[in-house]
Parts: structure tokens; C-alpha cells; sequence
């Protein structure tokens, strides 16, 4: 029988041919039936009557289709007639005319759209309209989007619209089309003329204002119904050719739409360590491909699983032979396909797709079509992503590959600028610390505890430094504070620091050391920057510390009495670096049993909480006079605690605390 593609496809002449065919050979078997033995003409004649009957019904048939053939294929060709009738109203209307996906990217553009953007339809399917919006207006514009998708239909919308010949003013009437169950929901942009007096009412087209709105209104409607009536007829009744075109469309939609999404989330995620990274990739890959996606980095040469999703096995379409993925030995089957597929394409820097390997009843097949790709921008690789899919799943296509090759080199560009940012990081940390003591030098008699801790918004170089060490004939203590962050101000605080430390071996007066190393400053190393130091000589014995206290700008330091009085020292001075003599003030303290003395830098008091209050000297001294009769480790901690509480735990500015106390004579015997 000939075979039947359509309601207009059957070959009548063929069919009569063939019937003629089967006429013949009915006779055939007729005759033949002469002379064979009586017990199998029973048999034969029923085959023939069964033959003859078969005969008569589809010589009906084959009447029945030559008495309604015409009137199908004129039905047929009416509906392609329509099909182009109205293609072509679509493409010829004398409104600009969109189609929009959803997401707001051009399905299809008539002629006088495309007139309008000063390009072709072609040119413009796949893009978002939203581009052609000028920036000012894209905010409304994908509000009303988001409106019309929900199945509202706002108002015109008086936008401006740039193309090559310039920029246009018009309003845009967007509306959510009536699709068949199944197809793509599309979304409909009519522009219209501007109106120069645009008010609320006028926007709304259930108010128009006057009688060009109330015609523009309607245009609109008459529009949008033509254009729904056209999409319905183009779904149900298009040809093969536009239906390759709408796939190739959404396909690039679809592409896009997910390179987007990465961008995103690559651009929007904080410089974290890899693996959280790579973790929400995945997540979001493995829902775009319906895939488990796995990614691979290369560590001391080897690749090494840092990311999976899902975390246990990839998704079952049906059932398939081999060992389940949720099985040990499914999941053992999947890690080492997986290894198996990174290993190659980083050792080749290029990707692989491997199919789907045929059943043969005996080897166990768990995974399906396997695709891998690089995550390199060069000649380095620095791993792998790896997609699989159980048995019974479609297999991996080309431009799923281009895709993801793609999007390969994305991520690997955010991880190593991740890369570079935790080097840039740990320089920053060893820098800093470079600048603090690696410890604390035992002092006669007292108790000596120092604290840094960087700003709250992760490792950098900060401006503040502490230090103790010998000096002339006893002790130094230094917090200081440079102005600004980052490696010039490090390259300062070094220089002030080591300074200080150096000069303290010959001057006895830190006044004096103070003043020598503003000349410096100002000699050997030129900066705007400026610093600000108190400077502590301490001479202690038992029971007893006289201090020599000199400020250039900095906090006054603050003092614990053994008997719970707290005050300030008197602080002042300049700061070093700002004019030829620092002017140090300088003051005299004893210290006795018990007696703390607490230096610090301006991130204790200046620290805020929510309201934007300082931490401020009041709650200084507070928290200060709260450490009676405690070890000069625990006055730094405790300041500190109650510093990070009232700041939320996460101070914007570094902390710096230095503390000396007078061990009392009971302590000392004991």
C-alpha cells in the first residue's frame, strides 16, 4: 500500500493499481485451487472469501477518498493560503510590530519594526528589546514585561528607542498572546505614535483621554488579535522550514539566556575559595542540562573532585540496565567515568562527548552520554567539567557542547582572579604581620599583651602597628597609627617602627626619638602620609614602673588603678610627618602593684554599632575599669570582646591594644 503523510498525500492512481494488483492474484489463487486435495479446499476457500471481502472494502475506500480527495486538498491548500495571507499582514502592517519571548528577547520583528531599529528581522531575532531601550526607560520597561506576563496588560509605555539613525520617541502597548497548550508563551510589543501630553489616564487604556488614544487603543487590539490569530495558525499549520528556524531561535534564546545566568552568578559572587564557586555552577547547570555535573580540579598535577550536583548520582529518565545510580555501585560506576573523562580533557586541553555505548545485555550501563569540557583560558588548564546522564536519557548535542566549552573559559577566568585574589591576600597578611612582633619581650615585674586585628572586610594591609623592646637603660612600648592602608602606608609603618626601635638604643628621652624620627620621615622617606605614636619608656623593679610617656597625636593612653580608678594620661602633640618638629608631649607616671597601663589605636574607640554610635572613651573606660585584678592578657581580650560586641563582631576599621601591668609584690613572692 502506498504510504499516507497527510490528508491530501494518497496517490489514487497508485491505490487503483494496486488494488487492480490484488484483484489479480485473488484469481490466480482461484484457479490454482483445481486439482489440489479435498481437504485442504475448505481451507482454501475460506482464504479466498476473506480475500474477496477485503477486496469490496477497499474498493469503497478507494471511492470514498477519489469522491473526497478534492474537497481535502482544497481544504489544504486553503489553510496554506491562510497560513501566508497572514505571514504576510504580520510582516507588511503599517505598526512596528514585536514578538517577544517571555524574557523580553525578539521572537520575530515585522518590517516596520525592523525599519524602526534601523536593521533587519533577522538581524534582530534573539535580541532582548530591553538593549534597545535607552537606559532611563529599561527599568519601566521590564516592569510592564513583567506585568504582561503575568496576563495584565498595561498601559502604553512612552518610551525612547535608539537605533542606527538615531533615537526615536514612542509608546510601546505590550500583551501577553493566547498560545495552543504547549507552545512557547509570546508576548506582544505594538508601538505606536508618541503623544506629547502623556498624563496616568491617558496611559491606561480602559481611560483613553482623547480620540487619537481611543483610535491608538484600538489599533493596539486589532493588532494584538491579528497577531494571536497569525501565532495559533503558525503553530498548528507551519512548515518544516520555519519550524527549523523557531528551534535554531530558541536555541540561541536558550543559550543565551544561560550564559547570562552565569555571568551573573560569576559576577555577583564574592571572591570565595573555588569549591563554593563551583558549587553553585553546578547547581545551576545541572538543572539547565538535566545532567549530574561534576567539576574537576587539578591539584600537585592530579585531578581532584571539588563540586557535584547532584551530590549523589545522576537522574534517571527510565529505567536502564547495569547497577542503579543510587547504588554503590552506581555511584562508583559514575565517579569513575567521571575521573576518567577529566583525566583526558585536561591532559588534551579540548573537550569530549562520548555517546551513550550500546546494551548488549551484559555490560552494566548505569550512565548514559557523557560530555567534558576544559576550564582553561590559555595553555594552562585548571580542570574539568564533566556531565552525565543515565542510560535511558537523549544524548548530548553540538551546540550543547559550544555552549559549554564557553562557558569552561568563564569559569576558569573567575577562578583565577580568585586565584589572584587569595595571593593578593596572603601577601597582605604576611606583610602585616611582617610589621608586628612575633613575640613580646618578658619585661622585669610586669605583665606585657599586645593585639592586631585587621579591618572587618577581610585581609588587608592596615594602618596600625604595637611593638615592645629594650632600650637605653629599660623598656620601650610604641602603638602607633599611620593615615590610610594598603602598601604605602606599610612601607610608613615600617619605617616609623624600625625607626623607633633603632633610635631607642641611643636616645633615653622617647621625646626625643620621636623628634629624630619626624626628620627621617621627612629626609629620607617624603610621603603625605602621617602618623600618630605614644611612646612608652618603661623602668619597672619591684612592685614599682616609672613611665615616660610621649605623644605625637596619638589617643591618650588610659590608665588602671590597683584600686579600680580609670582615667586618661594627657596625649597630644603632633602628629609625626605633617611639619619639621613633631612637638611630642610628654608626662610622667608611676605605676604601681596592680596599675595597668592600656595604649590603643582609634579603631577601639571609634568603632560603631547599628545606630552609627561610637564605642567612644566613656564605654572605654568602662569596660577597662571592668578588668580589676586581671592579667594583662585578659584586660586586651576583654576590651576586645566587648569592642567586636558592640560593633556586631565585624569592626570596619583595625584594632590595636597594648597593655602593661605592674605585677604586685603578692603575685611576685608567690
Amino acid at each position: 500500500m502506498p504510504a499516507a503523510h497527510g490528508p491530501g498525500s494518497w496517490d489514487l492512481a497508485e491505490f487503483h493499481q494496486e488494488l487492480s494488483a490484488l484483484s489479480e492474484r485473488i484469481s490466480d489463487l482461484r484457479g490454482r485451487r483445481d486439482g489440489r486435495p479435498a481437504d485442504i479446499l475448505g481451507a482454501l476457500d475460506l482464504a479466498l472469501v476473506e480475500l474477496e471481502v477485503a477486496e469490496d472494502e477497499l474498493r469503497t475506500c478507494m471511492e470514498e477518498l477519489h469522491a473526497h480527495g478534492e474537497r481535502i486538498a482544497q481544504r489544504v491548500e486553503g489553510a496554506d493560503r491562510e497560513w501566508q495571507m497572514l505571514n504576510t499582514t504580520f510582516r507588511e502592517l503599517p505598526v512596528p510590530v514585536f514578538l517577544l519571548s517571555p524574557e523580553g528577547a525578539i521572537h520575530r520583528a515585522n518590517d516596520e519594526a525592523a525599519r524602526l531599529l534601523g536593521s533587519t528581522g533577522e538581524q534582530l531575532t534573539g535580541q532582548p528589546l530591553a538593549a534597545r531601550v535607552q537606559a532611563g526607560y529599561r527599568r519601566v520597561f521590564r516592569s510592564a514585561l513583567g506585568a504582561a506576563q503575568r496576563g495584565a496588560r498595561p498601559g502604553p509605555l512612552p518610551l525612547l528607542l535608539t537605533s542606527t539613525d538615531g533615537t526615536s520617541a514612542v509608546r510601546i502597548q505590550l500583551a501577553q498572546l493566547r498560545t495552543p497548550p504547549g507552545a512557547r508563551p509570546l508576548i506582544s510589543a505594538v508601538v505606536l505614535s508618541p503623544d506629547s501630553a502623556e498624563s496616568p489616564d491617558a496611559r491606561d487604556p480602559r481611560h483613553p483621554r482623547d480620540d487619537a488614544a481611543r483610535a491608538d487603543c484600538a489599533a493596539a487590539g486589532t493588532v494584538h488579535r491579528a497577531i494571536a490569530a497569525s501565532n495559533r495558525t503558525s503553530i498548528r499549520d507551519r512548515s518544516p522550514d520555519t519550524a527549523t528556524q523557531r528551534d535554531e531561535v530558541a536555541m540561541g534564546v536558550r543559550r543565551l539566556d544561560v550564559v547570562c545566568r552565569m555571568t551573573r552568578l560569576l559576577v555577583g559572587e564574592p571572591l570565595r575559595p573555588g569549591p563554593g564557586l563551583l558549587e553553585r555552577a553546578a547547581s545551576l547547570l545541572a538543572n539547565e542540562f538535566s545532567a549530574r555535573v561534576i567539576f574537576f580540579l587539578v591539584r600537585a598535577g592530579t585531578p581532584h573532585q571539588v563540586a557535584a550536583m547532584p551530590a549523589d548520582a545522576p537522574p534517571y529518565a527510565r529505567p536502564a540496565p547495569g547497577p542503579r545510580p543510587g547504588t554503590r555501585a552506581g555511584r562508583e560506576a559514575s565517579t569513575a567515568t567521571a575521573q576518567r573523562v577529566a583525566r583526558a580533557v585536561i591532559a588534551s586541553g579540548a573537550a569530549l562527548l562520548e555517546p551513550a555505548p550500546p546494551v548488549d545485555g551484559v555490560t552494566p550501563r548505569p550512565l548514559g552520554p557523557v560530555l567534558g569540557v576544559p576550564l582553561g583560558t590559555g595553555p594552562e588548564t585548571l580542570g574539568a567539567l564533566v556531565l552525565l546522564r543515565c542510560g535511558g536519557s537523549h544524548g548530548f548535542t553540538l551546540p550543547d557542547l559550544g555552549l559549554l566549552e564557553e562557558l569552561g573559559q568563564h569559569l576558569a577566568m573567575a577562578l583565577l582572579a580568585e586565584r589572584d585574589h587569595r595571593r593578593q591576600e596572603n601577601a597582605a597578611q604576611v606583610l602585616q604581620f611582617s610589621l608586628l612582633p612575633s613575640e613580646l619581650p618578658e619585661i622585669p615585674f610586669t605583665e606585657v599583651a599586645g593585639l592586631y586585628r585587621p579591618p572587618g572586610d577581610g585581609p588587608q594591609v592596615g594602618g596600625d602597628f604595637y611593638d615592645a623592646f629594650a632600650t637605653l637603660g629599660g623598656w620601650g612600648l610604641v602603638v602607633g597609627d599611620v593615615c590610610g592602608k594598603g602598601v604605602e602606608a606599610a612601607s610608613v609603618t615600617a619605617a616609623v617602627r624600625h625607626g623607633i626601635r633603632t633610635l631607642s638604643v641611643w636616645e633615653e628621652q622617647p621625646d626625643v626619638v620621636l623628634e629624630k624620627v619626624n626628620h627621617a620621615m621627612a629626609v629620607q622617606h617624603p610621603t603625605d602620609r602621617f602618623v600618630t605614636a605614644v611612646f612608652a619608656q618603661v623602668r619597672a623593679e619591684r612592685g614599682l614602673a616609672r613611665v615616660r610617656l610621649a605623644s605625637a597625636g596619638h589617643l591618650p593612653a588610659a590608665v588602671l588603678r590597683a584600686d579600680g580608678t580609670v582615667g586618661f594620661a594627657r596625649g597630644g602633640g603632633r602628629p609625626l610627618g605633617l611639619c619639621a618638629s613633631p612637638e611630642a608631649e610628654v608626662e610622667e607616671l608611676v605605676l604601681r602593684g596592680g596599675d595597668v597601663l592600656l595604649m590603643y589605636s582609634d579603631g577601639v574607640t571609634e568603632a560603631r554599632d547599628r545606630s552609627r554610635s561610637f564605642f567612644d572613651d566613656d564605654r572605654l573606660l568602662t569596660a577597662l575599669a571592668g578588668t580589676r585584678g586581671l592579667s594583662a592578657e585578659a584586660v586586651v581580650s576583654t576590651v576586645e570582646q566587648q569592642v567586636m560586641e558592640f560593633a556586631g563582631g565585624s569592626p570596619q576599621d583595625d584594632l590595636t591594644l597594648l597593655a602593661l601591668r605592674v605585677v604586685p609584690q603578692e603575685e611576685d613572692r608567690s
